[in-house]
């Protein structure tokens, strides 16, 4: 198999192509918009998605709420202001206009026109079997080596089973990680893809990775955009209603762009990213079979990782269950004990009728792993996911008159618990907008595939009310304030016992044609056991974030950025602070044939509690946003270099220093120093 998809590989490279160019857009500043901290599948999402959008522009004058949220930049007020405004005053004659759209600045404008256009879109003049390609390879790896990459001989240990043990533990690969991205699409509908991916410490065409590669992702998808719109045979994701049943990939949240609360999925999409948990493999078909009905029609099966458990013999059955192994790492034995044990079968059907007044939409959903997940011992995994013969439906809908905007979906499980979502959103009164949103989700509820709005990751065992605040005083001047009460019903990883919080986050931005500043406010109050005592009780756990940031532009190739963080952490007498500071200074030719980002930042923080998140220029899909805690150094020089138009270099080098360390990290990760060096070599080739 391994060897047709090579062969396939090179039949597509002497294919003859013609070149063009592709323009990536700033993507920090699209980061820092949506508070993304935690997820490098988001990330390599919305860059999969802007590229795609850069080739084939969206335009201003078709396009309805679902397209223009794919432009991420803009808020949901924002785009019912656009809408409004086209449907009073008829089509956009040029992009310029969108100036004169409440809530849109010169700096929104600027973000949003590499991916939209006015009129017909005039493709480039290729031949109906031209195949528009895209090549990249990466490697990345770190510096002293990690304790995991120490070698052992049998002579220094006293027994053979502390040998043993040792051995299984060791990393089986070199120090360093490689991808491989492999892209093609043409006119007539076509798209492929491949990605071979190697996290650092795993190894190459052992009995573990049969491909070769640890990773291997593939996919095929045709959209003739008749009757039958979109086949994908391969790897694929789902974005469903609100993401109650089953999101993957970027998904719009709690964040400064207060107002980005509704999620508008594509549905079934190719998967190309590398998280190797959340996607599904098999067959999708979307059907269009009138024009208001579209239904998909999906089926997956795909082992997963997990830990085998011993098997229940308290039982008249023996019954072996397992739990989730999501790290994706197989660098030792033991690693690669886990790899595929779990055998996942999927299917679902959605059909969703989309009228000129409103949306509404069904969705089935039936799951099932084998073995059976275990619920876990602990009081807070009491309703964890088994994932034994799931099945659940949901319906969702969208409507809106006269400036209001209601979406939604309401869910249940077949173990009778229920989940609901609902947002309300107003546009009425000029430079100003408001929403509120309501969730619910019981605590057994579950969805293995989920990504609903919610305070956590897993969208059950809560309520929250929302309320969102987004304001343009003037044309150069946006605040955004939301304001998020919450509670539980049954007890969280660190919160034994119910408990309640609530979140409010202020974000103010003022821009002028060579300079704009910003500053941020986030306070953040949850439960949390305290275990100080002789008895467990619930306490708030109190956290505060302050940061002011001024960005110049110094001429037109050089541009300055300076940013100060403080960050406050308070739990009962316990009371840490932490700061950062950088300097960064971003440079880009006039031709953009050559960019730089150089970074120094000194950091200095009481413990992990107050640690500070902070964005970092990177490779083209690559992705870094490192958590900054204890007392150091950090510096980094990020280059983007196009000598040929086919041909974009990448590389970033960046260096940590911990004056007042001789170790960093723990465990296999440990590095028996005080500074550690990264480095990401990356080429990119576009036929």
């Amino acid at each position: 198999m391994m060897r047709q998809i090579i062969y396939v590989v090179i039949l597509f490279f002497i294919i003859p192509n013609s070149v063009y160019s592709q323009s990536i857009p700033d993507i920090e500043k699209l980061l820092e918009a949506n508070d993304i901290e935690s997820s490098e599948d988001y990330y390599e999402d919305m860059v999969s998605s802007l590229i795609h959008l850069s080739t084939q522009p969206i335009n201003l004058n078709s396009a309805g709420f679902d397209s223009l949220k794919m432009l991420f930049f803009l808020s949901d007020a924002q785009i019912d202001n656009l809408l409004d405004f086209r449907k009073k005053h008829g089509p956009f004659t040029h992009p310029n206009e969108l100036l004169l759209v409440t809530g849109i600045s010169q700096q929104d404008l600027s973000n949003i026109k590499p991916f939209i256009r006015i009129g017909t879109y005039v493709p480039e003049k290729f031949s109906r079997y031209h195949f528009s390609q895209e090549i990249l390879a990466r490697l990345k790896t770190t510096r002293p080596k990690q304790a995991g990459y120490k070698k052992y001989s049998r002579e220094a240990f006293l027994y053979e089973k502390d040998y043993l043990a040792k051995k299984q533990t060791r990393f089986q690969g070199p120090p360093w990680g490689t991808l491989l991205k492999y892209k093609i699409s043409n006119r007539q509908g076509w798209q492929g893809g491949l990605t071979l991916e190697n996290d650092a410490g795993e190894n190459y065409f052992t009995k573990n990775q049969k491909t070769g590669f640890d990773f291997f992702s593939a996919h095929v998808c045709y959209t003739p955009d008749k009757i039958i719109q979109r086949v994908i045979i391969g790897d694929y994701k789902l974005q469903w209603g609100q993401g109650l049943l089953a999101w993957s990939g970027y998904s719009s949240g709690k964040s400064t762009s207060t107002l980005s609360n509704e999620k508008s999925g594509n549905g079934i999409a190719p998967y190309t990213s590398t998280d190797e948990n959340r996607y599904l493999r098999g067959i999708a078909t979307r059907l269009h079979p009138t024009r208001t009905i579209t239904t998909e029609i999906f089926v997956s099966y795909k082992k997963t990782d997990g830990n085998l458990t011993d098997l229940d013999t308290l039982t008249p059955e023996a019954v072996q269950t397992a739990t989730l192994y999501t790290t994706g790492y197989h660098r030792n034995l033991s690693e690669c004990e886990k790899k595929h044990v779990l055998k996942e079968f999927t299917t679902g059907l959605s059909t969703r009728l989309n009228h000129r007044y409103f949306r509404i939409g069904i969705q089935l959903l039936h799951y099932n792993f084998s073995p059976a997940l275990t619920k876990g011992k602990a009081t807070y995994q009491q309703y964890n996911e088994t994932g034994d013969q799931r099945t659940l439906v949901s319906v969702d809908y969208k409507t809106g008159g006269y400036h209001f905007y209601l979406f939604g979906e309401t869910a249940r499980s077949d173990n009778g618990t229920w989940a609901t979502v609902n947002g309300l959103r107003y546009s009425g009164i000029p430079k100003l907008a408001l929403c509120a949103l309501y969730r619910r989700y019981d605590k057994g509820y579950r969805s293995h595939y989920n990504g609903g709005f919610a305070e956590y990751s897993n969208t059950t065992n809560e309520e929250g009310v929302y309320l969102g605040f987004e304001s343009t005083p003037f044309r150069n001047l946006k605040i955004n304030i939301y304001c998020d009460r919450f509670r539980f019903f049954s007890p969280r990883y660190q919160a034994t016992i119910p408990g309640k919080g609530k979140e409010i986050v202020g974000d103010v931005t003022f821009n002028r044609s060579r300079w704009d500043c910003s500053f941020h406010f986030k306070h953040e109050d949850k439960p949390e056991d305290d275990k100080t005592g002789e008895k467990l009780q619930s306490v708030s756990r109190v956290k505060q974030e302050y940061r002011f940031q001024f960005t110049y532009s110094i001429c037109e190739r050089l541009k300055s950025r300076t940013r100060t963080s403080y960050t406050r952490y308070v739990k009962k007498e316990k009371q840490e602070g932490g700061y950062l500071f950088y300097q960064d200074l971003m440079y880009s030719s006039l031709q953009t044939s050559l960019k730089a980002q150089f970074r120094f930042a000194y950091f200095d923080t009481d413990s992990y509690n107050t640690r500070i998140y902070a964005y970092e220029n990177n490779v083209l899909y690559g992705y870094s946003f490192p958590a900054l805690y204890d007392r150091g150094i950090r510096s980094y020089l990020n280059l983007n270099w196009k000598p040929f138009t086919l041909i974009t270099l990448y590389l970033k080098a960046g260096l940590t220093y911990y004056p007042d360390k001789s170790t960093i990290s723990s465990s296999l990760t440990q590095v028996n120093d005080n500074k550690l060096f990264d480095l990401s070599f990356q080429i990119r080739i576009k036929l």
